[in-house]
């Protein structure tokens, strides 16, 4: 699944890449440890200081004993024990086999006879030095090995977490750019170096690992290390590590970095396929929305075009009364009027749902935006009767007009649709101080609301089949866009039946404008937020 080194036999395959940049690194990185050389070195000198200290200490500990005319055993078992505790706290083995061979001297030359000397008068003491060395080799030995073996642990332990680390944090993942994220975030933090991915097969210098020229800095090159994160299909990216800290890591770290690689890729191609799932499960939902839109809009563009066109062979072939002529006329001014309310439907749902529906909003004074869709309304419903009392104060809205007007027309006519034709409606706007909203109501004097329709009503092609009055045509498409314009300017819109006759009451809430910004959504204030950006926020 990833490809093979052939430096470090290692299962991932990394170069070396060489790019020229101008100016100094940067980069802040929480160093890990045993990785840099300054930690080594002062590791190195701690370990040797600690040896040191512990034969001093075993030596003067050692003086104390033999004035004290304790036997030579005791002083040995004191140079052993300094041997264990030596090889306990340094870093490497190396310094309990030194320390062992330095505390046979040290015995030799304070504590047998002749005394300061590392000359041997009695035939017997070789002997002593030799099973006091064997004796402190394999104290050493053994707590050598417990000690790297509890290092071993620690490194396992690390490692499983860091491997969990990883796959939890690319569990639930649905983008390769979020994905991407994590995997840098993580390998950053595990390893204490600083880390790139380049999407595809380029290295990631290219992505800029070093700032730019600073004032007196000279250019100088900067190598990197590069591993290959494939898939089984093709490759993921390229993770670069800056070579100057990629060397410092030790083979256990590399073997990690190499079987983190490969969890990576594993996450990676989970995620590439989630995400590869998840636009074909939205290709079948933009599929299924296109049929059921043109299987809701075919008969009731059919049926208004018949009659336009049943009109005007009328007219043509005949020459009808006066009164006829205009009625006739009328109707197809009504008939063109839906069709035109139906395409600006169309066009405003599409928009929206391709998230090109913007925005421009600007003070709009609310009582006009009533009168404005009132009007509208009344050309293409000449009989209809629509109450609206103006409200005493002026009330000014932070909108688009346009759409405001679009989201009332469509109120009204749905209320039209669902009240009988000697019934009438009003309008009422009013200000609710509480949301610092204008609320526009609409009420009708039809049949209400079902029950079982209200959890839908907002629902695109949703048209309800329980007690409706229906005079005329509907898609379905008004009230999903009534709810998607009120959304978008940081609004709401609910419905209820009225409580005081039967009919229904939709409430429409949109931000007050006050000292020329909105209370609310100020963003809404630039032109060309789409209609779906705003409703997401």
């Amino acid at each position: 699944m990833l490809l093979h080194s052939r430096q470090s036999g290692s299962r991932l395959r990394y170069g070396r890449t060489c790019l020229e940049h101008p100016g100094k690194e940067t980069m802040q990185v929480t160093p890990f440890h045993g990785s840099l050389p300054g930690y080594r070195l002062r590791q190195t000198a701690a370990s040797f200081l600690i040896m040191i200290a512990c034969l001093l200490c075993s030596t003067l500990a050692g003086m104390l004993f033999f004035h004290q005319g304790l036997s030579e055993d005791t002083i040995i078992l004191l140079y052993v024990m300094g041997v264990v505790i030596c090889t306990k706290l340094t870093h490497g083995a190396g310094y309990g086999i030194t320390a062992s061979f330095a505390a046979v001297l040290l015995f030799n030359y304070f504590f047998t006879i002749p005394y300061n000397s590392l000359a041997v008068d009695d035939s017997n003491y070789p002997i002593t030095f030799f099973i006091m060395g064997v004796t402190s080799l394999i104290a050493s030995t053994i707590t050598s090995s417990e000690k790297k073996s509890a290092s071993t642990a620690r490194f396992q332990a690390e490692q499983a977490n860091a491997f969990y680390e990883l796959t939890r944090s690319l569990r639930g993942t649905v983008t390769m750019e979020e994905a991407e994220q994590k995997i840098v975030t993580c390998f950053r933090q595990t390893f204490g170096v600083e880390v790139r991915f380049a999407s595809g097969d380029k290295p990631a210098e290219s992505s800029g690992f070093l700032n730019g020229p600073g004032n007196g800095t000279s250019s100088r090159k900067t190598r990197f290390r590069n591993w290959i994160i494939a898939g089984k299909e093709k490759t993921y990216g390229v993770l670069s590590i800056p070579e100057q800290q990629a060397d410092q890591l030790d083979e256990s770290q590399l073997r990690l970095m190499d079987s983190m690689c490969q969890c990576a890729a594993l996450g990676l191609e989970k995620t590439d396929s989630i995400s590869r799932q998840l636009e074909i499960q939205e290709q079948v939902v933009q599929e299924h929305y296109r049929s059921d839109l043109l299987r809701s809009i075919s008969h009731d563009l059919r049926t208004p075009l018949a009659g336009i066109l049943g009109t005007c062979d009328m007219l043509l072939e005949t020459e009808p009364e006066p009164a006829r002529r205009r009625e006739l006329i009328r109707g197809i001014l009504q008939e063109t009027a839906w069709l035109y309310s139906l395409v600006e439907n169309i066009l405003s749902l599409t928009r929206m749902e391709e998230g090109r529906l913007s925005l421009h909003c600007r003070p709009e004074c609310a009582e006009e935006l009533v009168e404005a869709a009132i009007r509208t309304v009344e050309i293409r419903h000449p009989d209809c009767h629509i109450g609206f009392e103006v409200p005493a104060d002026l009330i000014m809205v932070q909108a688009d007009g346009k759409l405001i007007v679009q989201l009332l027309v469509n109120l009204l006519e749905n209320a039209i649709r669902h009240t009988p034709p000697d019934s009438g409606m009003d309008v009422e706007l009013k200000v609710d101080d509480k949301e610092n909203m204008a609320v526009f109501t609409v009420r009708d004097e039809g049949c209400g609301l079902d029950p079982g329709d209200l959890p839908h009503l907002f629902e695109p092609f949703y048209t309800g089949e329980k007690n409706r009055m229906d005079r005329g045509r509907g898609t379905g498409l008004g009230l999903a866009i009534c709810q998607s314009i009120a959304q978008a300017h940081g609004g709401w819109i609910r419905a209820q039946n009225r409580l005081d006759r039967s009919g229904a009451q939709f409430e429409v809430g949109i931000p007050l404008y006050d000292d020329g910004s909105p209370k609310q959504g100020s963003s809404l204030d630039e032109p060309g937020q789409t209609v779906m950006e705003s409703a997401s926020q």
